[in-house]
């Protein structure tokens, strides 16, 4: 039988470990708002979250057996969960090119199985390369060939909004040719995968596409202004940013082909995105513009592409980090300055847009 003593131990634990768990997610959360040096600090918040995390599901299964206090060890385990997804959750993003697509709020991509069917390209020459920068290679452009293949259905859903409004012809074909880009961009990534892992990778139904539908409950032209600005001007301009700042240190020749392709045709989704804006926003200047002045007010606080997803960080750590750099891979402290820099433009570039629109 435990001591009073003892219950009151465990009752202390189980109290501050939760309170310092919530302190500790707002804190990681309010840091994606902070410039990129002190952004990054935050990331390290994380350790002390799974560590209280730790000493509270252990305490919450003591608490479980002792009267007076099971309660509260209930109440821990069953906010533990909770803690755990929210300071994952900034933390999981990861490089990719390409428009996201989201369903029901998250993002979706596919999952992976063996076939060849999306493999088609140049493969890189990887027989200098050590067995971990390689496998950190491939695992890195199969990520992005994740996020390539569900930018095509991304497109896709924005053809669907962009006829649904009577949008122009002009505007329809370019949504149609960058979805027909990502596909390509697709089969590049997993050429270049296949080429530096030595094995060939497919993609796995997405039946949540058919459950989720057009995932539109708003005006779709509020939907379209407030994701073209954050999906399209800022974050394909950003892609491209990315990938012809890699293609520039890239030596391989067949991967800085591909990076060179990526950013010329991210570069020309941005800039549909922006024709898109300013059709909206001739269209129906009531509606966009409060669109554009909330999205630009939480672009701050947007969460960037990092270099290297939360999960792949373990084995991107044990490559040659020279290596990587000379196959186009730019450590997260280049991709943090790039964001900052295109957010700027971004911001100056709609002011710019907004004060001709006002004039007009």
């Amino acid at each position: 039988m435990a001591s009073e003593a003892t219950k009151e131990h465990i009752a202390t634990v189980l109290k501050w470990s939760m309170v310092a768990n919530a302190v500790l997610v707002a804190l990681l959360y309010c840091t994606q708002a902070l410039p990129y040096d002190y952004r990054q600090a935050g990331m390290f918040v994380i350790f002390p979250i799974i560590a209280l995390l730790l000493a509270q599901v252990i305490g919450g299964v003591a608490a479980l057996f002792m009267p007076g206090i099971r309660m509260m060890g209930g109440s821990a385990l069953l906010t533990a969960p909770v803690f755990f997804v929210a300071a994952a959750l900034p933390v999981l993003a990861g490089a990719a090119w390409g428009r996201p697509l989201r369903i029901k709020g998250r993002q979706l991509h596919p999952d992976l199985k063996e076939g060849s069917d999306w493999t088609k390209g140049e493969r890189p020459d990887a027989s200098k390369l050590d067995p971990a920068t390689r496998k950190a290679l491939a695992t890195l452009w199969l990520h992005d060939a994740q996020k390539e293949h569900a930018s095509v259905p991304a497109f896709s859903r924005l053809s669907w909004m962009l006829a649904a409004v009577g949008a122009p012809a002009e505007l329809m074909e370019w949504s149609h040719r960058a979805a027909l880009e990502e596909i390509e961009h697709t089969r590049l990534c997993f050429a270049l995968a296949a080429g530096y892992g030595g094995k060939s990778y497919s993609v796995e139904p997405m039946p949540d596409l058919l459950i989720g539908g057009l995932d539109v409950e708003a005006d779709p032209i509020v939907v379209m202004a407030s994701e073209s600005l954050s999906d399209g001007c800022q974050l394909e301009d950003y892609n491209a940013d990315v990938a012809a700042a890699c293609a520039l240190v890239c030596e391989e020749p067949a991967t800085r082909k591909v990076l060179e392709q990526i950013a010329r045709e991210e570069r020309s989704h941005a800039d549909f995105s922006w024709a898109l804006l300013e059709w909206l926003l001739n269209r129906s200047p009531e509606k966009v513009l409060p669109a554009i002045e909330k999205t630009l007010e939480n672009l701050s606080s947007f969460q960037r592409p990092t270099a290297v997803s939360w999960d792949k960080k373990p084995i991107v750590a044990l490559a040659d980090p020279v290596l990587m750099q000379k196959h186009g891979r730019l450590p997260d402290e280049r991709w943090g300055e790039l964001w900052d820099i295109r957010h700027a433009e971004t911001k100056r570039r709609l002011g710019a847009l907004l004060k001709v629109k006002k004039a007009a």
